[in-house]
């Protein structure tokens, strides 16, 4: 493998938010598990709210194929057709006619009663990924206000379910950087514990008690873009970071990096852990990330005589061991210049593009 210095990296992401009510804990679906915080909480309900102009960052969704049909839990089942080499049409309301066409990418609300007869809204996007390919991910989510703070549950996983800890999403007020589903979170400055209903129709809150250390990803961040997603996890508890800029207080841990993302004005660029290692929290301490800059590239050549072959597998790794990919626009990473070390000469520039 050879190293070359290079260039900056870019990205946004959500955190996490509610909608006010204040009812006693007594519905089902709710983790058993920690049942003394759960005696104090407060419940919040949840709404689907339909996001066609999607402008969220998920930690790590998930594509699943869309050329027979879209399966949910509880035998939700939409049937799809492809016909042509971008064009699918989708039963959306599951009554046994295809009634919706979507052309190379599109986004469609799903509708059916469960084995309850209750009413289910699901909203999905699609792309076309090749002739007679598409594949679809989640379009919404369950949606709700608390102590002013929007709160917003992904089903990151596509399962039709909102409580896989550490596998869905939630994103907490303005920001669009989701951390991954969390059994604490941070609303206003300060940590609740956390639960959600499997269906992700009510959510419970209460004040989080526990020893704290603060976590600061932002402060030692250098790069020419601006990160604006780095999500950060320790079992079930997960935050997005870069929003606080000074650090914050988070339950003491080891947290490993999972995901983020730089942006530069319509330049983009995803991140992810690469060999980055773990972070501990302490109780009352303080935990800089120190990485970004300098980003150093790794990839394979061949050479034979004077020709030299550069394999397109490039990989970009930052200071601290983290991996760029994604590259937005394609064709935007690292500029690639081969010289003649004994003439000192440039023999040829390149740009691959990164995905």
């Amino acid at each position: 493998m050879n190293k070359l210095p290079q260039f900056f990296a870019l990205s946004t992401l959500v955190c996490v938010a509610l909608m006010a009510s204040s009812s006693a804990l007594d519905g089902d679906g709710w983790d058993t598990s920690d049942a003394d915080w759960k005696a104090n909480a407060k419940s919040f309900k949840l709404k689907h709210s339909a996001h066609e102009r999607w402008g969220f960052v998920l930690p790590a969704e998930r594509w699943h194929s869309a050329d027979k049909a879209i399966e949910l839990p509880g035998g939700l089942t939409f049937e799809t057709e492809i016909s042509g080499t971008n064009k699918i049409e989708i039963d959306a309301n599951a009554d046994g006619d295809c009634e919706v066409t979507v052309r190379g990418t599109g986004f469609v609300t799903l509708r059916s009663k469960n084995s309850d007869g209750d009413l289910v809204k699901y909203s999905v996007r699609l792309r076309n990924t090749g002739a007679k390919k598409f594949e679809w991910t989640t379009g919404s989510s369950m949606k709700g206000n608390v102590a002013g703070q929007t709160l917003h549950v992904f089903d990151q996983d596509g399962n039709g379910k909102y409580s896989d800890w550490g596998v869905d999403a939630v994103a907490v007020g303005k920001n669009k950087g989701a951390s991954l589903l969390s059994k604490v979170v941070l609303m206003n400055g300060k940590l609740y514990n956390f639960d959600v209903t499997e269906d992700g129709t009510e959510v419970a809150v209460a004040p989080f008690v526990g020893e704290t250390g603060t976590l600061n990803a932002v402060g030692d961040f250098e790069s020419k873009g601006k990160l604006t997603s780095a999500v950060f996890q320790d079992g079930d508890t997960s935050f997005c970071l870069a929003n606080f800029r000074k650090g914050v207080e988070i339950p003491v841990g080891t947290y490993r990096f999972v995901s983020g993302r730089v942006e530069k004005g319509s330049a983009s660029v995803s991140i992810r852990s690469g060999s980055m290692q773990k972070f501990a929290v302490l109780a009352g301490g303080e935990t800089s990330v120190e990485w970004g800059a300098d980003v150093s590239g790794e990839f394979s050549f061949q050479q034979k005589d004077d020709k030299v072959t550069v394999q397109s597998n490039f990989k970009f790794f930052g200071s601290a061991g983290e991996e760029y990919y994604d590259f937005h626009p394609r064709g935007k990473g690292p500029k690639i210049l081969i010289a003649d070390a004994e003439r000192g000469r440039e023999i040829k520039e390149a740009r691959f593009p990164e995905s």
